[in-house]
């Protein structure tokens, strides 16, 4: 099976000496969960795109320091494919940046939230159980580090789990699109890296409480990359 990755960002220059680029966070998340599936980079901001939509079984669109509803034409042209991919049915997972420009896309509203940057570990409460989410699933971790938030769902779109301060973590459209706000592809070491170069746009309050929590709460990365796999293969 073949997943193409629509990179929409890439590792701080900083920091990628000790984390790694973005694609190497999908090729390391992907091969500990079924390092048979063959992955696919697209460097969406580069212009970089499928020579065909049916070259990948699915896609899945990463997070990106950018906001959806920023004018720039790479982002213009994402939404494009978006739509085409939708409109195919293309099997299609969301994440962050990629959850809130699916719903932007298709009839929702992505805006910055009004609680502000949400950073570390997130506790998922499960609303809606999906055929690819694993039966004793009811409640789970995800990293998160954003300000924007999904505010409206998209046309068509079943809410399957809810976070204290994301209250749409987690959708479904019509069962091919899968999308949520966390990131499983995620080390607490990187969130923790990155939080301390945002230190000053965080402020000590968010700062040092998303420290305490990195710290305390393990997230369940391997679980949802196991959920990922499991709805290309029930879709693809």
């Amino acid at each position: 099976m073949k997943i193409g990755i629509l990179l929409t960002d890439h590792v701080m220059d900083e920091l990628i000496a000790e984390h790694g680029d973005m694609d190497y966070f999908y090729k390391y998340i992907f091969n500990k969960v079924d390092p048979t599936i063959e992955l696919k980079i697209f460097d969406v901001v580069e212009g970089n795109y499928p020579s065909s939509i049916n070259i990948c079984e699915g896609y899945l669109i990463t997070g990106s320091r950018f906001s959806v509803y920023d004018k720039i034409d790479w982002i213009d042209r994402l939404k494009e494919f978006v739509m085409e991919l939708n409109q195919l049915k293309k099997p299609l997972i969301g994440v962050c940046f990629g959850h809130q420009i699916i719903a932007e896309v298709l009839g929702g509203e992505t805006k910055v939230a009004e609680s502000g940057w949400t950073v570390g570990n997130q506790t998922y409460n499960l609303i809606k159980t999906m055929p690819w989410l694993n039966e004793d699933i009811t409640s789970f971790t995800l990293l998160h580090s954003h300000k924007d938030q999904v505010k409206r769902l998209p046309d068509n779109a079943t809410l399957i789990a809810s976070t204290e301060n994301v209250p749409i973590a987690m959708y479904t459209v019509e069962g091919h699109i899968f999308s949520h706000q966390g990131h499983p592809e995620f080390r607490s070491e990187y969130v923790h890296d990155v939080a301390t170069i945002r230190k000053e746009v965080l402020g000590d309050e968010v700062y040092y409480a998303a420290l305490k929590n990195l710290k305390s709460k393990v997230p369940d990365n391997e679980k949802i990359a196991k959920c990922w796999v499991e709805f290309f293969r029930q879709k693809g």
